[in-house]
């Protein structure tokens, strides 16, 4: 099994990268209802919905691309692990930007924080040629 860190990671909004990025997370989840009724001797459930969400970090700069959003913004969403060369896998889909901030702590690099929502799926696809 390759494993790999996160020094080739990359995310492209719009179609354009994201400058500065420090880090990036998405979290794929999936609705539960309880379905237990009387007499049972344990819980059951169904699932319902998908959903995913995630937030993108990058070093404040205010002239780079991807570091004008604003909450409410809808963006194309593809977020690489191990870069965007051919043959690697990434996420994609749709997102709502939901809120965005500034961390600004003495000492330290100011990064800019954006939590993103999905609409719709999220996808793992390929890079081609």
């Amino acid at each position: 099994m390759a494993r790999h860190t996160g020094k080739n990671g990359t995310v492209k909004v719009d179609g354009t990268d994201i400058a500065g990025l420090v880090s990036f997370d998405i979290t794929e989840e999936i609705g539960v209802e309880d379905i237990t009724a009387a007499g049972d001797t344990w819980e059951d459930h169904d699932t319902t919905l998908k959903k995913w969400s995630g937030s993108i970090t990058m070093r404040l700069d205010h002239s780079a691309d991807g570091q004008d959003l604003r909450a409410g913004d809808e963006i194309a969403f593809q977020g690489y692990t191990e870069g965007d060369a051919t043959g690697k896998t990434y996420l994609s889909g749709t997102a709502t930007v939901t809120s965005h901030g500034v961390n600004h702590e003495y000492k330290s690099p100011v990064e800019r924080t954006y939590s993103i929502t999905g609409k719709g799926a999220l996808s793992v696809a390929t890079v081609s040629a």
